[in-house]
């Protein structure tokens, strides 16, 4: 097995994360509806595995990682890829606000202000542009930031992306998650249950209900950096024509078809995520996709 597949280098303790604590702008169209001072503020918590306490390999060095997660959960749905990216560079995991660790912003985020939010963080957290990895309803938001901060987002994958166009009515969405559920591991539906309760159902329809409004196909034609779409054949959320869809519109888009994979790849098959991560950097390294520095701006 190659070294870049293993949660850390042979021979070497697995990286552990640290927590952080970053306090970002609330959005201005958020401090508009909430009636809020303009020096409102958010705080993110992240967990983050730096490349510096890592001992060196052979791999090459990689940019940093954000991964975001989706709707209601927390950054454990990415721990176990996590573990593996971090073997050949630094990775982090935010809580979105209104989950987890982070603050929990009331009235109820829309997916462009929690993009505005990450946006905002970044400059924060790492020294140069990130890949961006979105898992589910992670994708929406990933893509709103970068959109705002093409600079300081090198590329972006997109996991399971939502909401699918052919799929966006209640009643559709809701048949398709009881099937997902099946499909998840006893741990995942426990991580599930724990982070539902800290965020609070109430929040989580509210921010269902605005990702079933958003238009994703229409944001990725603005993202000016390389874009891997990535669906699981076990995914009941996510069809084929979605992610085809999804690729042809973005202007530098490549997609990626993962067999025996399901929904929430990030915890469920961290293995296979991270193997196609790392081939998706390797490629860019290798054609010269400009995956260590920033993209250019896309017209809105």
């Amino acid at each position: 097995m190659s070294p870049l597949l293993t949660p850390s280098p042979p021979g070497s303790p697995t990286p552990q994360p640290a927590t952080r604590r970053v306090e970002v702008p609330a959005p201005p169209s958020w401090r508009v509806r909430a009636g809020t001072p303009s020096d409102t503020g958010w705080t993110i918590t992240s967990l983050c595995w730096d490349r510096s306490v890592v001992p060196a390999t052979q791999s090459p060095d990689r940019p940093p990682i954000v991964l975001v997660h989706g709707l209601g959960v927390a950054a454990g749905l990415c721990v176990p890829v996590a573990g593996r990216l971090a073997a050949t560079g630094t990775v982090l995991a935010p809580d979105l606000p209104g989950c987890g660790r982070s603050s929990k912003p009331e009235p109820v985020p829309g997916v462009a202000e929690l993009g505005t939010a990450v946006a905002s963080w970044l400059p924060a957290v790492v020294t140069a542009p990130a890949v961006l990895v979105g898992v589910s309803l992670g994708c929406q938001v990933v893509l709103e930031a970068a959109v705002q901060a093409p600079d300081w987002v090198s590329a972006v994958v997109l996991a399971s992306p939502t909401v699918d166009r052919g799929r966006r009515a209640w009643r559709s969405q809701l048949w398709r998650w009881q099937v997902e559920q099946t499909t998840q591991s006893g741990r995942l539906k426990r991580i599930q249950l724990t982070d539902y309760r800290r965020a609070g159902v109430g929040r989580v329809l509210r921010t269902f209900s605005a990702a079933l409004a958003d238009r994703p196909e229409d944001r990725i034609r603005r993202v000016g950096a390389p874009v891997l779409v990535c669906r699981g054949s076990r995914d009941p959320l996510v069809s084929d024509r979605w992610v085809a869809d999804l690729r042809r519109q973005a202007p530098d888009g490549r997609l990626r078809r993962l067999p025996g994979v399901v929904h929430a790849m990030s915890h469920d098959n961290p293995l296979e995520f991270a193997r196609v991560i790392h081939g998706f950097l390797d490629e860019l390294a290798t054609t010269g996709g400009g995956v260590d520095g920033a993209r250019a701006h896309v017209p809105g």
